[in-house]
C-alpha cells in the first residue's frame, strides 16, 4: 500500500533533478514526481507508468526502490538532505552497483524530526541494524589489491547507518592470528577479512587458539575478495544467489545476517594442528596452488599458466586413503584419534591405495572464484567432497578435461574422475615428496587426518 502523504523533496540522481514525494510501501520505497513535466532524458532514466488518483489528474512517472536493494538511509544534517544507499543489480543476474540516490529538502532548517525518523523507519526495513566489524586488509595478497576493495567496501559503508569498523592492515604472517587471540571478543560483533582465504584460515585458527575456542568461534566472519583464489567469498555470495564481487560481498556483509559453517579438525605430523574450513589438495592440484607462487604477480592467470605445465608434466601422489563414507550410519568419535591409531578394519572405514594425479578434498563448493570442484556441498552438512582422479583412469586426456570442467561442475562427467562423500578421512603418502594444501596454506608433508571439530564457524552474508 502506498502512503497517503510520504516526503516531499527533490530528487538528485543520475544529473537529474526533479520535485517528488518518496512513500513507504510493502516492497520497498516508491518515488513519485509532482511535476510531470520532466524532459527527456528523465524519462529514459525513470520507469513510467501509469496511476490515477482522480479521473481529472496526468500520469505519474514512478520508481520502486526495492528493501532488497538498499542498505539503509543515511542523514545529512549539514546540508539537509537524505540518502538513499542503493546498489541494483542491472539485471537478475548481474552484478550489484552503487546508484544512492539523494533526497534533498531545499536547505537544512528543512530537514526534521519528520524526516528523520523516516529515514530510521527504512532503515531498519534494510539491514540488521548496528554493528561493529573488525576489518583486516593484507596489502600483500595477491597482486595487491586488497586496498584497493577495502577503499570501495569502506566507500559503501560509510554512507550505512549504524556500521562502525575499525582497519587493521596486515604487516606480517600471524598478524591477524595473534591479534584475534588476544583481541577482547566483546570489541567487535563480527570479523571481515580483506584477502585470499589465507587470512581467512588464519583467522579462524587464531579464534580457535583461544581458551574460549567455542564463544570465540561464535563470532562471524566475512570475506571480501582481496586475493587470488577467495573460494569462501564465492562461495557464500552463489550460496545467496550474488554475483561474485567486491561491491556484492560488501553490500551482502553490510545487510546482515549469518550461517553456520563446518570446521575441520586437521592434524598434519606429529606437531601440526590446525582448523579448516575450505579443503584440502593434494598432487597436481597442491602443486599448482604452490609452485605458481613464483608467478604471483600475474594474479589469479598464475593458476592456469602453472596448470598447463601439469597437465604436459602430470604429478602423482602415491599414497593411502581412508575414509568414513557420508552414508554409512553413525559419526566419527568426538575426539579424532592420533594419526598412529588403527583404522583399517573397523567399520564402516574404507580403503584406497593408488597413485593419485588429483586429490582434492573440499568443504565448500567452490574452493577458488572459478573453481568449483564440489557442486552441490553444503557449508554445514557434516560432509566433505574428496575429488579423486587417479590411477589408470588419470590420463592426459582426463586431467586436461577435468581442469577445463572445474569452472562449471562438468569435470564430475569426465571418465575416471570419482567424487567420494565422507565424513572423515586419513591420507597416507608413500611419495618420498610433494605438497599438502589446507585453505591455501601448506602443512608439512606426510600423514594427515581431517576429522570434525567439536565447534562449527559463522560466516557473514
Amino acid at each position: 500500500l502506498l502512503e497517503i502523504d510520504g516526503l516531499q523533496c527533490y530528487i538528485v540522481s543520475n544529473a537529474t533533478r526533479f520535485e517528488a514525494r518518496a512513500c513507504i510501501v510493502d516492497q520497498g520505497i516508491v518515488l513519485v514526481p509532482i511535476n510531470e513535466e520532466l524532459s527527456e532524458l528523465s524519462r529514459k532514466n525513470w520507469w513510467c507508468c501509469r496511476r490515477r488518483r482522480r479521473h481529472d489528474e496526468a500520469p505519474l512517472l514512478q520508481r520502486t526502490f526495492d528493501f532488497d536493494d538498499l542498505l539503509g538511509v543515511s542523514v545529512n544534517a549539514e546540508v539537509g538532505t537524505l540518502q538513499l544507499v542503493h546498489c541494483p543489480r542491472q539485471n537478475i543476474h548481474g552484478p550489484r552497483t552503487r546508484k544512492d540516490i539523494i533526497l534533498d529538502f531545499g536547505g537544512r532548517d528543512r530537514l526534521g524530526q519528520a524526516q528523520v525518523q523516516w529515514a530510521a523507519r527504512v532503515t531498519t526495513r534494510c539491514n540488521s541494524g548496528e554493528r561493529r566489524f573488525l576489518v583486516f586488509v593484507n596489502p600483500a595478497s595477491g597482486t595487491g589489491s586488497a586496498p584497493q576493495a577495502w577503499q570501495a567496501t569502506e566507500d559503501l559503508w560509510k554512507a550505512v547507518p549504524g556500521i562502525q569498523y575499525t582497519a587493521v592492515h596486515t604487516g606480517t604472517p600471524g598478524h591477524a592470528h595473534e591479534h584475534v587471540r588476544s583481541m577482547d571478543l566483546g570489541s567487535c560483533d563480527g570479523i571481515v577479512v580483506i584477502s585470499g582465504d589465507g587470512l581467512v584460515h588464519e583467522v579462524w585458527n587464531g579464534l580457535a587458539a583461544r581458551p574460549d575456542a567455542e564463544s570465540a568461534l561464535a563470532l562471524p566472519v566475512g570475506h571480501i575478495p582481496g586475493g587470488s583464489g577467495n573460494g569462501l567469498a564465492k562461495s557464500v555470495l552463489d550460496n545467496l544467489g550474488e554475483r561474485y564481487g567486491i561491491i556484492d560481498a560488501a553490500f551482502c556483509i553490510a545487510k546482515g545476517g549469518h550461517q553456520p559453517i563446518d570446521l575441520m579438525h586437521v592434524q598434519a605430523g606429529a606437531e601440526c594442528r590446525c582448523v579448516s574450513f575450505l579443503s584440502l589438495s593434494a598432487a597436481t592440484i597442491a602443486d599448482v596452488d604452490i609452485e605458481s607462487e613464483r608467478l604471483r604477480c600475474i594474479g589469479s592467470a598464475r593458476f592456469t599458466v602453472w596448470a598447463v605445465w601439469r597437465i604436459l608434466r602430470p604429478v602423482r601422489l602415491c599414497a593411502e586413503l581412508l575414509y568414513w563414507p557420508a552414508e554409512a550410519p553413525g559419526q566419527p568419535a568426538a575426539e579424532p584419534p592420533p594419526l598412529s591409531a588403527e583404522l583399517e578394519g573397523q567399520p564402516p572405514w574404507k580403503k584406497i591405495v593408488d597413485d593419485f594425479t588429483i586429490f582434492w578434498g573440499c568443504n565448500t563448493e567452490w574452493t577458488s572464484w572459478d573453481n568449483r570442484p564440489a557442486p552441490g556441498a553444503r557449508f554445514c552438512d557434516g560432509i566433505w567432497h574428496l575429488l579423486l582422479l587417479r590411477g589408470a583412469g588419470a590420463s592426459r586426456s582426463a586431467l586436461l578435461r577435468t581442469l577445463l570442467g572445474l569452472n562449471t561442475g562438468e569435470h564430475v562427467h569426465v571418465p575416471g574422475v570419482e567424487v567420494v562423500r565422507c565424513r572423515a578421512f586419513r591420507l597416507v603418502p608413500t611419495s618420498g615428496s610433494g605438497h599438502l594444501v589446507i585453505d591455501g596454506e601448506t602443512v608439512p608433508f606426510g600423514p594427515l587426518q581431517i576429522w570434525p571439530s567439536r565447534h562449527h564457524g559463522s560466516v557473514l552474508g
